[in-house]
């Protein structure tokens, strides 16, 4: 009876060991964003239509992630002025990249 407490002892410590070494390490590092095209944009005519060049997000548990990447703006072609194009994203786990942003001066080209 020793014997089977023991061996049952030894069993239960070496199913503890193996099934804490098969737990997944907490994904903790944030994704990258990397903006595309010039940065910044210093000649955007006045009137003309801004089309943003984009972004791309990489994360190296999620690989590509650049569909998930969230853009807000402020640019207004209708004024003359400095203005922001922000790009953010977040991976699967929660964690978010650090805010890219362009900057886009509209000017009078004429």
């Amino acid at each position: 009876m020793k014997t089977l407490i023991i061996f049952s002892a030894i069993l239960l410590s070496g199913i503890t060991l193996i099934s804490s070494c098969k737990k997944d390490k907490k994904d903790t590092t944030p994704p990258v964003i990397t903006i595309k095209g010039t940065n910044p944009i210093l000649d955007h005519c006045l009137h003309a239509t801004y089309i943003d060049p984009g972004a791309t997000a990489y994360d190296e548990t999620d690989g590509d992630i650049t569909s998930k990447i969230i853009i807000t703006t402020n640019v207004d072609t209708a004024a003359i002025g400095t203005y922001q194009v922000k790009y953010d994203v977040s991976d699967k786990a929660g964690n978010a990249a650090t805010e890219a942003i362009r900057t886009v001066t509209v000017i009078n080209c004429k």
